[in-house]
């Protein structure tokens, strides 16, 4: 039975795992509940960049921080403000303690010291799901602005982007997709929008693409992985997409998938004013 447990909210955190704990070996074969049940935990989603590049956060752009959590390197996250960041809803499952959350920008390794902040509030939307992930995105409110020489905020996508069109996506996620632990070094890579009907009978028998998803990636050579969850999709100075989830990491099946900016653009603005208000 693969994947049938889609009804569970559990089921997420195995869909996930698949391409954000890189065990691509189990991502072609059959599960079984049992099996499910023993790794499908919320300490377990995450994914990230494999068949990219090393880069920094300065050349990137500087808008990428990192999320931690009790200390734990968690997702990433894109400033497209300097008190507002957007993320990933999935990375909060199991992690509600606001005050054990910390966001940092202008690093490049994950050993560097940057702009540390605390967490004030995040919001995720009420439609979303966690059995198929359907508008996977947080907006977070920061304690104080992450500002900085190098330190740019990203711009909101302004258009939908047809199947063809290339983006960057950035983080510290796997490079090995049998490896457990994030890459230290900021890594990114160039992957083009693939054709969502193709996308969508591809992950039939796993989990139902909704309209606020698209897929991206080389298959088998380019993808995200493991800890780059949160992270963003960018195409010229726009943040387009949001590293959702995936089967396995650079599958030669299955293309990542990612949660269309645009299509929650008018959650983000309106969360965004709510937010700012408390200022």
């Amino acid at each position: 039975m693969y994947l049938q447990l889609l009804l569970c909210p559990l089921l997420v955190s195995w869909i996930i795992l698949l391409h954000t704990c890189g065990h691509s070996a189990l991502a072609e074969q059959e599960i079984d509940g049992a099996e499910l049940a023993k790794v499908a935990l919320p300490s377990d989603i995450h994914r990230r960049v494999i068949g990219g590049e090393s880069m920094t956060n300065q050349k990137l752009g500087g808008y990428l921080v990192a999320l931690r959590y009790r200390g734990e390197f968690i997702c990433g996250g894109t400033l497209i403000n300097d008190r507002i960041v957007v993320s990933a809803a999935h990375c909060f499952i199991g992690r509600g303690l606001k005050n054990q959350w910390i966001i940092e920008g202008n690093i490049s390794t994950l050993s560097e010291t940057g702009v540390r902040v605390g967490l004030v509030d995040v919001v995720r939307p009420a439609a979303f799901r966690e059995d198929d992930m359907h508008m996977d995105v947080a907006v977070l409110l920061l304690r104080k602005p992450i500002r900085g020489k190098s330190i740019n905020p990203l711009s909101l996508c302004s258009k939908h982007l047809p199947a063809g069109e290339h983006l960057r996506v950035s983080g510290w996620g796997l490079i090995d997709p049998n490896a457990s632990t994030p890459h230290m070094h900021l890594r990114s890579v160039v992957v083009p929008i693939l054709q969502k009907k193709q996308c969508k009978k591809t992950y039939r028998a796993s989990v139902f693409l909704t309209d606020s998803m698209f897929c991206a990636g080389v298959l088998g050579q380019k993808d995200a992985c493991t800890f780059d969850s949160g992270g963003p999709m960018v195409y010229g100075k726009q943040l387009c997409g949001i590293v959702s989830f995936g089967i396995g990491c650079a599958s030669h099946k299955f293309p990542g998938v990612y949660t269309d900016v645009y299509y929650v653009r008018p959650f983000i603005e309106k969360t965004m004013a709510s937010l700012l208000k408390r200022k």
